[in-house]
């Protein structure tokens, strides 16, 4: 798991979404590049989930869509995959009916070899008028594929220093 925030579970879901779809074979395109087979996924998928804030619950329903394509060895393992994700969600607090629209639109890079992910781009943005930038995690995200270790942050990266600013913009 990339982190114990909301938004880094989802961006764990959709990199544990694509990796599940590598071990159950489902693809739509499989073509040749020299001695590694290339496989590309396309999909889009509903989700939903709840969470805690200080004093409220809340909870979010969205949808995203994207492209995977992965890269195996002579040996069917994973070498590389690369991915564009882009997502839109709601997210309500459940005792005051106050919403945000968190927007998401990123990259996803992992070395299997090298045991490296990374995301890029817009892990999670929402403006709200009068309010300005309420939610921003914005830049690049390295983490350790195996265990979910941060290994370097570039750019504003609320989701992992302040619980990603869902809770204080569904709170204001």
């Amino acid at each position: 798991m990339l982190c114990s925030s909301k938004s880094g579970r989802r961006a764990a879901a959709a990199v544990g979404l694509t990796l599940a779809l590598v071990a159950a074979g489902c693809f739509t395109t499989v073509a040749q590049a020299g001695t590694f087979t290339r496989e590309v996924e396309t999909f889009s998928d509903p989700f939903s989930g709840s969470f805690e804030c200080d004093g409220f619950m809340a909870h979010y329903v969205g949808q995203d869509h994207g492209k995977i394509t992965t890269w195996f060895d002579a040996n069917g393992d994973p070498v590389r995959q690369e991915g564009k994700i882009s997502a839109v969600e709601t997210d309500i607090n459940d005792s005051t009916g106050a919403s945000v629209e968190v927007r998401t639109q990123l990259n996803v890079h992992v070395d299997f070899l090298a045991d490296v992910q990374s995301l890029t781009g817009i892990r999670n943005l929402s403006t709200e008028p009068g309010r300005g930038v309420v939610i921003q995690s914005v830049g690049r995200l390295v983490v350790r594929t195996s265990d979910g270790e941060i290994l370097a942050v570039r750019g504003h990266a609320d989701d992992i220093d302040r619980g990603g600013g869902f809770c204080e913009a569904l709170s204001g």
